[in-house]
């Protein structure tokens, strides 16, 4: 991480709707540079949180499947 960065919180993002536009209107440059600036710990919680929508996604593909 460059000295000039701050490290953020995942938590500032839900107070400040201004960010989630920004994600929103340009998701791959703002997003990376949102979880560059995350801890350590929150760049945890985020791998953990897409691992598990993946799972799940998953598991809603082959149901779908096994019913058509």
């Amino acid at each position: 991480m460059d000295s000039n960065e701050t490290t953020q919180r995942l938590s500032n993002l839900l107070k400040d709707p201004s960010q989630i536009m920004a994600l929103i209107s340009n998701p791959g440059k703002t997003g990376m540079d949102l979880y560059r600036s995350l801890s350590n710990k929150d760049k945890q919680y985020v791998a953990y949180a897409a691992g598990v929508g993946l799972l799940i996604y998953g598991y809603i593909l082959s149901r779908q499947n096994k019913a058509a």
